[in-house]
């Protein structure tokens, strides 16, 4: 199984063809979480490009059309589920359950704010601690020093209460100390903000977790697409 993230800056904007080749020249993976999506004529484009290219499950959070959100797209049949109690906060998340394995896709926002949806899911977390979980899109977060040069990031103690949580940071699982980041500053400074969270019960079967630079460094976004290769789930208990 092969998932995706990719924050596509507002939307796509005058980008939004470059985005359907890069989606096109991608479409092995599985399942898409596409941040900073918006509904308007970009997003109608880009669903209907998704459904063309075999992605048959899609689910989207019901915004304005300028509030930048979340669109998941899957091959593979599952049940959504939006989250109301989110209120200002609705549009940042989206569940989508296969029968033993969950994904979050989340687009967080700024500063102190990330507290509220850091909080929501550490509770989805402990409230279903039997499911397998994947937390997975733009945290706008990382771990001070680590994922940044200095400690500029606002929340980055979440991420340390995540892995306390039973989450693992599968791109730091497979690439140890090593650093690369998904956005750059326009002062040129580079952080690690687009993640993949995976519970500590599935990292036997991480593949693989990369970062795609080069849409990013062409300026089709300014963020790296990132990917997750899971193996062996077909043989496994997650019945896919």
């Amino acid at each position: 199984m092969i998932i995706s993230t990719w924050n596509i800056r507002h939307g796509g904007g005058k980008r939004v063809n470059d985005i359907l080749g890069v989606l096109k020249n991608n479409s092995r993976s599985d399942v898409y979480v596409i941040t900073e999506f918006r509904n308007n004529s970009n997003g109608s484009e880009i669903l209907y490009f998704l459904k063309q290219l075999g992605y048959t499950y899609i689910k989207t959070v019901e915004t304005e059309q300028r509030i930048n959100s979340i669109l998941i797209a899957s091959k593979i049949k599952h049940e959504p589920e939006l989250f109301s109690e989110l209120e200002e906060h609705k549009q940042r998340v989206i569940k989508i359950k296969f029968s033993e394995l969950s994904i979050y896709g989340c687009y967080f926002p700024q500063k102190n704010l990330k507290k509220d949806v850091f909080e929501f899911l550490l509770k989805e977390i402990k409230t279903n601690k039997k499911e397998n979980i994947i937390i997975a899109g733009d945290l706008n977060t990382g771990k001070h020093f680590i994922d940044e040069k200095a400690g500029s990031f606002y929340c980055s103690e979440y991420l340390d209460k995540l892995e306390k949580s039973g989450m693992v940071d599968a791109w730091r699982l497979i690439n140890g100390q090593k650093k690369e980041y998904s956005w750059y500053s326009n002062a040129g400074n580079g952080f690690r903000i687009d993640h993949f969270f995976v519970s500590n019960s599935i990292t036997g079967n991480i593949a693989n977790c990369s970062y795609r630079h080069s849409f990013r460094e062409k300026k089709i976004s300014d963020h790296s697409m990132m990917t997750l290769e899971l193996k062996n789930l077909k043989n496994s208990n997650l019945k896919l």
